[in-house]
């Protein structure tokens, strides 16, 4: 815990690098709210989930939604008439029409889909996505392709993946028959709100670490087995992204990374450079091969941002210390969201992006690839390697500046830090453009 402390307080110090992401209020009322899923329907109008972020287990019924890009929240209860049904996936047509799935808490209580289109003042059940009240129907997520054509899926019930279709907005829900999906596995299963679409392609992925996809928008499935054990193991678990029916990327809770060029049939390990994180991963539409990552880095455990502009080969961190960790979703390079924690009802919850992801590709000067500090550990003389250096400042771990040097853009400087103590230090380099990378430091 100190360790993190230290490490928070020393973010806080670099006041100096670029703002990425912006806090703004979701509007729930619980401290602690965290955002599990965003979905928007165009550049201004969003809605998002909330759920119990203080790990106590609480099950939440409550939404937000924004209809100014993320900018302002209005928050409201998902009231379905039973405490007792969880919320597994939420998709919204517009500001007033949206779907959620909500699955049992007790056997006694039967899931399935609910509608708005009062903009969430009201929900009602849609009962020809006929979820079996018992132990084996478990609704887990729903998703539409436009206002009539959509897909429900939940755990196999009756001995095969319970799955419904609808050509019309809802008001019909056909069952997929069992001849038309893989059996599943012997307790095998799905989750909530995992799972990812491309076109009329979609993908879910199960506990047994297959990905269940349809390239007809729910009506007949394949399944392959992907590199993955158990896609909802808080250790073992992955996350994974599709940029079209063919590109995808998975980055393990152990920050292993592995990509498809064959829509998910076969996954190649790779062996990513910088600053990869683990908690969420998207494609940003419009920019092919770009991605950006929330969640812990690797080495210190500290959450932030990552973006990568070559299909994962290489990460850069944006230097924005941000408590992201479940959710992040783009819809173009202007605007995007990832999830944070609700303070109050006027303070905090989710991040909104104010840059523009086309300014990326200008400070890339950050990556591990094109900046580098030796030797290091270092007993005095740091050779620092970049492009267009104009300063280099270095904090202790208690995130007080032992020094501040500007340059003429340099590519190469002999930083000396011989006067300093023996410890550990972060060495910050700008650039010309003031894109900012920070290196860790070992002085003998």
């Amino acid at each position: 815990m100190k360790k993190l402390l230290l490490l928070s307080f020393l973010a806080l110090g670099f006041t100096s690098q670029a703002q990425y992401w912006e806090a703004k209020a979701t509007g729930f009322s619980t401290a602690s709210t965290g955002v599990n899923e965003i979905r928007w329907v165009d550049a201004n109008n969003v809605w998002i989930t909330g759920y119990d972020g203080s790990g106590g287990g609480a099950q939440f019924q409550v939404f937000s939604k924004s209809t100014d890009g993320g900018n302002t929240w209005t928050a409201g209860p998902i009231n379905l008439g039973n405490t007792n049904l969880g919320i597994g996936g939420l998709f919204p047509l517009s500001s007033t029409v949206a779907y959620v799935a909500a699955f049992p808490n007790t056997t006694t209580v039967q899931g399935g889909i609910w509608k708005t289109v009062n903009g969430g003042s009201t929900w009602t059940k849609q009962p020809s996505a006929s979820y079996n009240t018992g132990t084996d129907s478990f609704t887990n997520m729903v998703y539409f392709w436009d206002a009539n054509n959509g897909v429900t899926a939940g755990d196999p019930a009756g001995g095969y993946f319970e799955i419904y279709t609808t050509t019309n907005g809802g008001t019909n829900w056909v069952r997929v028959p069992s001849s038309n999906i893989p059996a599943p596995l012997d307790g095998e299963y799905g989750y909530t709100r995992i799972f990812e679409t491309a076109g009329t392609r979609i993908w879910l992925g199960t506990n047994k670490g297959r990905l269940l996809r349809s390239d007809d928008m729910g009506l007949h499935w394949v399944v392959f087995q992907t590199p993955n054990t158990d896609f909802g193991d808080a250790d073992l678990g992955a996350n994974f992204t599709f940029q079209d029916n063919n590109t995808g990327l998975m980055i393990f809770n152990d920050f292993s990374q592995y990509s498809t060029t064959d829509g998910g049939a076969t996954w190649t390990l790779d062996a990513p450079e910088g600053a990869i994180r683990s908690g969420d991963v998207t494609y940003v539409p419009g920019f092919p091969n770009t991605l950006v990552s929330i969640g812990e880095d690797p080495v210190e455990g500290v959450r932030g941002t990552s973006y990568s502009l070559d299909n994962g080969a290489t990460w850069t961190d944006l230097g924005q210390a941000v408590d992201a960790v479940s959710a992040v979703e783009f819809y173009d390079g202007t605007h995007g969201l990832a999830s944070g924690f609700t303070a109050s009802t006027t303070v905090g919850g989710i991040y909104k992006w104010i840059d523009d992801v086309a300014n990326l590709a200008s400070v890339n000067f950050a990556s591990a690839k094109t900046i580098s500090a030796t030797p290091n550990p270092t007993t005095g003389i740091l050779n620092v390697v970049g492009k267009s250096i104009n300063n280099i400042a270095v904090y202790d771990l208690l995130g007080k500046q032992v020094s501040n040097t500007n340059y003429s853009t340099l590519s190469n400087v002999a930083l000396n830090l011989s006067s300093l103590n023996a410890g550990v230090y972060m060495v910050q380099v700008t650039n010309d453009l003031g894109a900012s990378s920070t290196i860790k430091v070992v002085k003998q």
